[in-house]
């Protein structure tokens, strides 16, 4: 387990059995006694807590969700695949009618038929399993191209023995609950009814009729749920795509640097904020002289928009000075420690006040700029409009809910910006002059027609120009890092669409085969109904009924599965509703419409018999 970032992070591991919902409750009772016994170290204003946060999902983090609908589109299409292939085993089965009522007739026993039809399927998924683990091993190098660095354990994918084991197993259990319907109602034929009707183009069993049927439903039901997941995964990824985000990452990029450790006595030159700005103002002026560069700045590594993970914030608690007393826990803010020209550099909007200036220094008041959303927190208003938060004073807690001496006055308020994230805009940030809060861990920013291959070069040229002990490392354009946060996303989201279209694909081939056997029975119906001076339109209108009577069928159950499905992945969907009508309509008007289309052929078959030769075949 691992503690909130706010302020320390601490590695434990639980105790054997004991779960951490009540590691949890012990801690929030040992915080609740320190507040007891100690009002004065630890004061309810503080916010001071524990929060214990599971490993697995610090290293996981936003990429579970998109993770477990990966997993569920996968099952999916196996599901899809297997059905697929039940229903054209049944109709397998169907045409073998006479050949497994004559063996019975002979003496054969019906459990020897099953377990002949048992091993056939099973045969098939085995040597599909294999097949499709080869294409993977064969593109795998290919495949992991598509899969974005920010995804969790990137380099632990790997295809081992365990792989193919597991591709056995899932093979041989779904050829055995798959091929076991077949077996079944094959082995429990009426031979009498069977050995006079087969051969004259009747249209078998019941049972196996219904069953063909269901399988076809439940493809075009499974089929329905997946695209109407891509639907909107699709409409939130446009959304998210056309966001206004609040600041213009075009033409700008970010170089990381750190300063050393202030305590180390060797490297003591760094330990105030006066002295750090010393080596900042001569590093901007210098990275300011390079070619193609047009403005600078630097800030701390917190700063960089979508940068940065949910567990790397800084939140810090404030109030309101006047409020220090109050036994209210405040709310907790964001905040970054940014140079003067940050805000410029980034282009965000300045509402009202000021941004920080040169004279704004370690030996002048604390000064800070805050977001609209940081606003509408600590000064609401009562008419709705929000009181006006500049020239108001506040005190940021130490670590233990302490009002630090020194006051920090509020001088300008920006414009809501998604720098932490691209979902939300409304996240409560401060910022601080970094000429008067030092920070060790930098990002330097230039915007400018730079090249980024050979910008950071140039960059760390001049950085270790003024101290040669530096680093300076990952380089990376703003463009860049908005592409990463949206990578899993776009990921999820190209995956998912792979899965429906194949999904849409085997039922478009389920429906096809289900109505070309449905018109290869009717086949003397059909002829006799032609001679007796039916029209052709009329038998294609027919044979299209039956199509569309299955895709209504599927239509209407998958509905049902795709308000489920939708519900669930809720959590990743931005600016559209996991009920949208559109999506929903627009996925079953496709379904449906592939649907006819894959009737068609067959209607077409069935419209164009020679009456006279099928009867005569017959």
């Amino acid at each position: 387990m691992r503690a909130a970032r706010t302020p320390y992070q601490t590695i434990a591991r639980l105790q054997p059995g004991l779960s951490p919902e009540a590691a949890q409750a012990r801690l929030d009772a040992l915080v609740a006694s320190l507040r007891k016994q100690y009002p004065a170290d630890y004061p309810a204003q503080g916010a001071w807590t524990i929060r214990l946060i599971p490993l697995a999902e610090t290293l996981v983090g936003n990429a579970r969700q998109s993770l477990i609908l990966l997993f569920g589109a996968v099952d999916l299409v196996l599901l899809i695949s297997c059905v697929n292939v039940a229903n054209l085993l049944l109709a397998r089965a169907s045409a073998r009618g006479r050949e497994m009522a004559v063996r019975q007739a002979m003496g054969a026993a019906r459990t020897r038929l099953m377990r002949q039809l048992l091993t056939e399927s099973l045969l098939l998924f085995v040597l599909g399993g294999i097949a499709g683990f080869a294409v993977l091993f064969s593109f795998r190098k290919l495949l992991l191209r598509f899969i974005p660095e920010s995804l969790p354990h990137l380099n632990d994918i790997s295809i081992s023995w365990g792989v193919l084991a597991f591709a056995i197993v899932v093979s041989v259990a779904a050829g055995t609950i798959f091929g076991l319907a077949p077996a079944w109602l094959t082995s429990r034929l009426d031979l009498t009814t069977t050995l006079r009707q087969e051969g004259r183009g009747s249209n078998g069993s019941p049972k196996r009729s219904r069953l063909r049927h269901a399988l076809v439903i439940g493809e075009l039901a499974l089929s329905l749920m997946l695209m109407v997941a891509v639907g909107l995964l699709l409409r939130s990824f446009w959304d998210l795509f056309k966001v206004q985000l609040g600041f213009n990452p075009t033409r700008v990029m970010a170089i990381e640097s750190s300063l050393p450790n202030p305590n180390n006595p060797a490297t003591d030159i760094y330990r105030t904020a006066t002295q750090e700005s010393v080596f900042l103002r001569e590093a901007l002026r210098r990275i300011r002289t390079l070619p193609g560069v047009e403005e600078a700045a630097v800030s701390d590594r917190q700063a960089i928009p979508l940068g940065h993970g949910q567990n790397d914030r800084r939140l810090v608690p404030l109030v309101r000075e006047g409020q220090e007393g109050q036994n209210s826990q405040p709310p907790l803010l964001d905040t970054s420690i940014v140079s003067p020209d940050y805000f410029h550099v980034l282009g965000m909007t300045l509402v009202r006040g000021r941004l920080f200036v040169d004279q704004d220094l370690e030996s002048t008041p604390l000064v800070a700029v805050i977001n609209q959303a940081a606003a509408r927190t600590y000064w609401p208003g009562k008419d709705g409009m929000g009181e006006d938060p500049v020239g108001k004073r506040v005190r940021m807690l130490g670590r233990l809910g302490r009002a630090r001496p020194d006051p920090t006055t509020i001088v300008g308020v920006i414009a809501d910006a998604r720098t932490e994230s691209l979902a939300d805009a409304s996240i409560p940030q401060m910022y601080l002059d970094i000429y008067q809060r030092p920070a060790k861990f930098l990002a330097f920013y230039l915007r400018g027609q730079v090249d980024p291959a050979t910008i950071s070069e140039q960059v760390r040229t001049q950085i270790q120009a003024v101290d040669p002990e530096l680093p300076v490392f990952h380089p990376e354009t703003l463009n860049d890092v908005l592409s990463s946060s949206l990578s899993v996303r776009r990921f999820s989201m190209e995956m998912v669409a792979l899965f429906a279209a194949t999904a849409l694909l085997l039922a478009a081939l389920g429906i096809y085969g289900t109505i070309s056997f449905l018109v290869h029975e009717q086949s003397r119906e059909i002829a006799i109904r032609l001679a007796l001076g039916a029209q052709r339109r009329n038998i294609l209108t027919m044979v299209l009924r039956q199509g569309l009577a299955l895709a209504a069928a599927g239509a209407g159950v998958g509905l049902v599965g795709a308000f489920i499905v939708s519900h669930l992945m809720a959590g990743l969907l931005f600016g559209v509703s996991p009920y949208d009508l559109s999506t929903f309509a627009g996925v079953t008007a496709v379904l449906t419409a592939v649907a006819i289309a894959a009737s068609y052929v067959p209607a077409l078959r069935a419209m164009r018999l020679d009456p006279i030769t099928t009867l005569h075949s017959e």
